[in-house]
């Protein structure tokens, strides 16, 4: 019985599990390192116009005295992008404003002393100074903070808390992840669900839409849908085997029966009571031919993936088959003439070719009239060999044609009776002619009786797709 897989031990939660690992490692590896390699300020070229600046705040200052630093940082306090610094020379306390963009730049004014003019580039500001001011007769420092212009969104992701700079990437991953293992394990599903279904017996369940993807997964459904429509083939043609073989053993069986009713009645005469039982042996034989056939049948669907391929010389087979049959044909008085031009080798199980051949030239043997020739010719043509069985029977009905290679198929039924035929010996001809990926036709002749034409490719593999 089919067991569910849980939640965590499918291929989709495994797959989701896996990717999302590796996608957070690769996340927090690339911050760590990026973190460690991240030059966080660096000296650019002096910038002339926050000099400017810084000098006509000197010259203010220096014009009307401050008391606090509070009012010195405040001069700057409706400057939208621009921040003043104040260090104490002394202490190397540093004041300003409390926005958290400039908190880098104080950290960096207490840890380091700067004795001449320079610009200093950092993430979000570029600072420069020093330029000396006294504030309350205590000297300082005087830095101008100016706000580079840089994308919204940076500057939206770093004044977010790293708890949920950690989350979005983690949320993001997660939603792509759970599609990528959704599109890998839903046509999977859908693949075992329809294996489920064709082993309940639906032999139409098929996957069409997942094989028309362009991955292996879709070439996973092409053999699949493959592989099913064989086996609804297969099955069919033996459930209809299966009821044909019924069908056509019931009318031998009632003959039989009623043959052995008749020679067990009371006061029959010893030539009633030969003939009833030659009855008997003639629905028995014909019982043993047909069961043996369909056991032919079957042993040849069955071993057709088995067989054995070997160089053939197609000339030297078609002349040993010609020759066992006209042993039969002689019983008509019928001639087989051979005709074949140049050598014919290519690789085929003799056997099974033997089979379809004999069968095709005792048929041809049953339908020919007495005193007449069964014709057999062996030709090339561009890549595939050719053979011709033509008899001089009455020939086939153009509708039946197609039906002809159907198993238990009679054109005639008494007729075919009479031959003693079971109507299985041109189907096993057909499953030996596919088997070597070759195709098996009939057509009428022009004037009288009918041609059988067997094409066989001249490279053949048993694993080629019949």
């Amino acid at each position: 019985m089919f067991k569910m897989p849980s939640k965590f031990s499918s291929i989709g939660a495994k797959l989701f599990i896996y990717f999302w690992l590796i996608v957070i490692l690769t996340i927090g590896i690339t911050r760590l390192v990026s973190e460690q390699f991240r030059t966080k300020s660096f000296i650019i070229p002096t910038h002339h116009s926050d000099i400017a600046r810084m000098e006509r705040i000197n010259h203010k200052l220096t014009l009307t005295p401050v008391g606090t630093t509070q009012k010195v940082l405040s001069i700057l306090s409706k400057k939208q992008g621009r921040e003043l610094l104040l260090k104490n020379t002394t202490t190397n306390e540093v004041h300003s404003s409390d926005r958290w963009q400039i908190a880098s730049l104080e950290e960096f004014l207490a840890e380091n002393n700067l004795d001449r003019l320079t610009t200093i580039k950092f993430e979000f500001y570029r600072m420069t100074g020093p330029i000396a001011i006294d504030v309350a007769g205590t000297p300082y420092q005087l830095y101008l903070a100016s706000r580079d212009r840089k994308p919204p969104f940076g500057s939206i992701i770093q004044r977010m808390p790293t708890w949920l700079r950690i989350a979005i990437p983690i949320i993001i991953s997660s939603f792509l992840l759970w599609l990528l293992t959704r599109s890998l394990t839903k046509p999977l599903i859908a693949m075992q669900k329809a294996a489920a279904r064709f082993g309940d017996g639906e032999f139409s369940a098929r996957i069409p839409l997942i094989a028309q993807r362009n991955d292996e997964i879709g070439a996973c459904a092409v053999s699949f849908n493959l592989m099913a429509e064989k086996l609804e083939q297969n099955i069919g043609s033996h459930q209809r085997l299966m009821a044909d073989v019924s069908h056509e053993l019931r009318s031998p069986m009632t003959r039989l029966q009623i043959a052995l009713g008749l020679a067990q009645q009371d006061n029959i005469t010893e030539a009633l009571l030969h003939k009833h039982l030659q009855r008997c042996e003639l629905e028995i034989t014909r019982l043993d031919d047909m069961i043996s056939n369909v056991l032919s049948l079957s042993r040849l669907e069955n071993t057709i993936s088995q067989m054995e391929l070997m160089s053939v010389d197609l000339k030297q087979l078609l002349s040993l088959c010609i020759e066992d049959a006209q042993y039969i044909a002689n019983e008509k008085s019928i001639t087989i003439s051979f005709t074949s031009h140049g050598p014919a080798l290519l690789p085929a199980d003799p056997n099974l070719l033997s089979s379809a051949i004999n069968n095709i030239l005792i048929n041809a043997i049953n339908y020919s009239h007495e005193n007449h020739q069964v014709s057999v010719n062996l030709s090339k043509k561009s890549t595939k060999f050719i053979i011709k069985v033509i008899d001089t029977g009455t020939g086939v009905p153009a509708d039946d044609l197609p039906k002809l290679f159907e198993p238990f198929y009679r054109v005639a039924q008494a007729r075919d009776r009479a031959t003693g035929g079971t109507g299985l010996g041109m189907a096993i001809a057909k499953q030996a002619v596919v088997a070597h990926n070759g195709n098996i036709s009939a057509q009428n002749n022009n004037q009288n009786g009918l041609t059988v034409i067997i094409e066989l490719p001249l490279e053949i593999s048993k694993n080629s797709e019949l």
